[in-house]
């Protein structure tokens, strides 16, 4: 009697490990998680500096695999920063009519791959830095500091109460025109985050504010 209970006993012990086992076999044989393709936002704020106002913006960009294919083909990629002043929503609405004062602004990049160094180039202007690897090239294209708007405005001398929004895209219309029309309709060509609203950025407290 003791033996059965004991030859019960081990049955019952193997059979739970052999169906952990089997779950764990089944979670290796799962593929990998990876991020999803896209750009999403991590921090976005400003603050007011002298005559204008700096933004401050980081995103995680991953690209779909026809862009990483167009980038090994030997085509750039075009992605734009652009921001919005949302309020005061009549000085931004006057802003439009009037050619001193841009209620908006853009920040272009060009990001492309050199086949003799085997590297990416990240190019702002005539500026331009290489990475080693794509991951390091889209990391650096998700971070913006110090970035310059409203310049020369009262809004920003005046450190009047703002809102503002930014975002990041691939901006296809900078693509050849035979490049645009290939582009059209295709999922992988589609690549932008949401709006993102500003906030003021945290003022670190001066040494005889210190708590």
């Amino acid at each position: 009697m003791l033996a059965r209970r004991l030859g019960a006993g081990q049955s019952s012990t193997r059979a739970r490990l052999g169906l952990v086992t089997l779950v764990l076999g089944c979670l290796l044989c799962l593929p990998a998680w990876t991020q999803e393709p896209g750009i999403r936002n991590r921090e976005a704020n400003f603050d007011y500096v002298g005559d204008h106002v700096e933004l401050g913006v980081r995103f995680d960009v991953t690209l779909k695999q026809g862009l990483e294919d167009a980038l090994a083909d030997g085509f750039s990629l075009p992605f734009s920063y652009e921001f919005q002043l949302t309020r005061p929503r009549l000085q931004a609405w006057w802003g439009n009519l009037s050619s001193w004062f841009e209620p908006t602004a853009r920040l272009n990049y060009r990001l492309s791959y050199h086949n003799l160094s085997r590297q990416y180039r990240l190019h702002l202007g005539s500026f331009y830095r290489s990475f080693s690897t794509l991951s390091e090239a889209l990391t650096a294209l998700g971070v913006v500091r110090g970035w310059e708007v409203l310049k020369g405005t009262d809004l920003a001398r005046d450190k009047s109460p703002m809102a503002g929004r930014v975002r990041l895209l691939l901006d296809v219309s900078q693509l050849p025109k035979p490049l645009q029309l290939s582009a059209l309709g295709k999922d992988d060509w589609e690549l932008s985050s949401s709006w993102v609203e500003l906030k003021r950025a945290e003022t670190p407290p001066a040494d005889g504010d210190a708590p």
